[in-house]
């Protein structure tokens, strides 16, 4: 073969190459969604409204929780301890858990002082988006919504927040929700 030719095939695989590696690591698209969102909890098998708030780091679910107690050893990425809790769903009755504590959050109270909440990780659909993403776990009776989306999650999943609208998208994921 021709080295001059030889050459340009080269240079041509090479764009090729670098054309490809470049599309491949381009981010998803963005998805609008509403600032109030119906979404679906995988493990609960639940469709519920959720609040997605800008303000909020970390995501949070409505939850009883039933004990926390120490099973493993504490590790640079998880706690050592294991919290059981329930959920209760939209149509009634309550699905109880068992899941590793990945940590604790910090949560600043209205009249003073923080809360200490256990943060798991749990499956969610929002919109076309199936998300594995952390959660705190709260008290969330006196609130609207049983679910709040932080950023954590908004960040995961690329969603844009349109305030002034509501239910723009339904859970539309693959998995049985």
């Amino acid at each position: 073969m021709n080295p001059g030719i030889a050459m340009r095939v080269i240079v041509v695989l090479i764009a090729s190459l670098t054309l490809a590696s470049a599309a491949m690591a381009a981010p998803r698209q963005l998805k609008r969604v509403g600032w109030v969102e119906e979404i679906g909890i995988s493990e609960v098998g639940s469709v519920v409204r959720a609040k997605l708030d800008t303000g909020a780091k970390t995501s949070s679910i409505d939850a009883e929780i039933i004990d926390i107690r120490k099973t493993g050893k504490e590790t640079k990425t998880a706690t050592g301890d294991t919290v059981v809790f329930s959920v209760t769903m939209e149509k009634g009755g309550k699905k109880t858990f068992e899941r590793s504590v990945n940590r604790y959050v910090r949560i600043k109270k209205k009249g003073g002082g923080y809360i200490r909440r256990p943060v798991i990780t749990m499956n969610f659909c929002i919109a076309d988006r199936s998300i594995a993403e952390e959660v705190n776990l709260a008290n969330r009776e006196g609130f609207i919504y049983p679910v709040l989306v932080g950023r954590n999650m908004m960040e995961h999943a690329d969603l844009v927040i349109d305030a002034g609208k509501t239910f723009i998208t339904r859970p539309t994921c693959n998995e049985k929700q």
